[in-house]
């Protein structure tokens, strides 16, 4: 799939943000939409057109998109933000049937559905977490993504190819919390509790994860929407995996007067194994070390 425009809901978050200007930088014109961009993302996404709307709210007209990736997602859990377990999957469903509905009146060539690894529960996987692996997690979050699954090879015309793509841990330099992804991930984490003099939280269960670089997914993706959709669910992402404990360990050698301080933690998630993409063959996926090296980079000089 050539260059055009792509309309890319939830830009103003962390994933889809990266993936607004990855576009960019491979010469798409970009609409990303949002509810709210902070301003180093719109610092980020200058050349983009930013269109500051709510999903589960009036949209303003929208030019017409070759490609169009729902990227917006609600992963701040329903207890923690005051809510219900239905109105968190309300708030998850709403956007994605609004996106569907974007791609009814504009016939996008493709359209892609960001689904994640969330839908799993510990325990799944033998012993990793494939594309053919058997769903089980029972959260609101969960069900959403997995009803998404399901949904949106269902509802696209003919002339639109879907790709649903699972992911799994994602960095990079522009994580941040915010109200809709409150939690960040364990990288950046450690990262900011090094900064802060605080103990690098370690979890006694030491997770082996797969790790995507944030700056990654664009080219990647280019690449997979070259050829025809798979017709199934993928795992998309990187080969790349560390330990909790070689993490931290990289971050103290790194930022000085770290400490590594062990927790309790539940038993942890298999970690994902990519499908095998022929278009991907040859990519230089970033090592999650390298990662590290540019948050500690940056951390230190801010």
């Amino acid at each position: 799939m050539t260059g055009g425009r792509a309309l890319i809901t939830g830009a103003g978050g962390f994933v889809g943000s990266a993936l607004a200007e990855g576009f960019m930088r491979l010469g798409w014109q970009v609409c990303a939409l949002d509810a709210t961009f902070d301003a180093p993302t719109r610092a980020r996404l200058a050349g983009a057109d930013l269109v500051t709307a709510d999903l589960d709210g009036p949209l303003p007209d929208l030019p017409r998109a070759d490609l169009i990736i729902h990227a917006a997602a609600l992963t701040t859990g329903a207890e923690a933000l005051g809510i219900t377990d239905a109105e968190h999957i309300r708030r998850n469903m709403v956007p994605l049937l609004v996106a569907l509905g974007l791609a009814a009146a504009m016939a996008p060539r493709a359209f892609v559905f960001l689904s994640s690894t969330g839908v799993f529960a510990a325990g799944d996987g033998d012993p990793d977490l494939t594309d053919r692996s058997e769903p089980s997690g029972a959260g609101p979050y969960a069900a959403a993504k997995r009803a998404g699954e399901v949904l949106v090879p269902a509802a696209l015309a003919a002339g639109t190819a879907p790709h649903v793509l699972r992911l799994g841990h994602i960095c990079g330099l522009a994580e941040a919390s915010r109200p809709t992804r409150a939690r960040v991930s364990p990288m950046a984490e450690m990262v900011a509790a090094a900064r802060a003099g605080a103990p690098l939280p370690l979890a006694s269960s030491d997770p082996l994860r797969d790790w995507t670089a944030a700056e990654d997914l664009a080219p990647a993706m280019a690449r997979l929407l070259a050829g025809p959709p798979a017709g199934r669910v993928l795992h998309f992402g990187s080969p790349h995996r560390m330990t909790d404990s070689a993490m931290a360990a990289r971050i103290a050698a790194r930022i000085p007067a770290a400490q590594i301080e062990q927790r309790p933690a539940a038993a942890p998630k298999a970690p994902m194994r990519p499908s095998a993409f022929a278009a991907l063959e040859g990519f230089e996926w970033t090592r999650p070390e390298a990662v590290i090296d540019a948050l500690c980079a940056a951390r230190v000089a801010a």
